[in-house]
């Protein structure tokens, strides 16, 4: 005698199985989504979300990194430190009307002034120290 399968729903077994299987992994993709979208919901909140305190900090920290990453690049190349803020937040004289570049080093060499910022970084107790960070400028 040959053993009969099962049928449910006139569907043999090893289908059956396969279609659980199939059903069991598009499960764990939708829940591993849904784990994911809320760890990183908790974990990095939308800015609008922020009370001002914290977008305020948000703002200063990711405006400070992108000088950084700037400096590193060499498109930054500001006479004190910590690097002035006003050449990279807008484009002006000092950064030859290109935003997220600092040229006071370079105007100092020739003789210039440099932003406002940095100019007021060379007078004493401002919290800012006079480093040159380019062979243009002389101490």
């Amino acid at each position: 005698m040959r053993s009969k399968v099962k049928i449910i729903f006139n569907l043999p077994i090893n289908k059956i199985n396969n279609m659980r299987k199939f059903i069991f992994i598009i499960l764990i993709f939708l829940l591993g989504g849904f784990g994911s979208y809320l760890f990183f919901s908790v974990q990095n909140p939308a800015f609008e979300k922020l009370s001002p305190e914290a977008m305020y900090q948000k703002i200063i920290k990711n405006r400070d990194f992108a000088i950084s990453q700037a400096v590193a690049r060499g498109d930054y190349k500001c006479c004190i430190n910590p690097p002035c803020t006003m050449c990279y937040l807008e484009a002006n004289q000092w950064n030859n009307f290109i935003a997220g570049t600092c040229a006071c080093d370079d105007l100092i060499a020739k003789g210039e002034k440099p932003c406002p910022q940095c100019e007021k970084g060379f007078i004493k107790d401002t919290g800012y120290s006079c480093e040159f960070n380019s062979q243009n400028c002389e101490e």
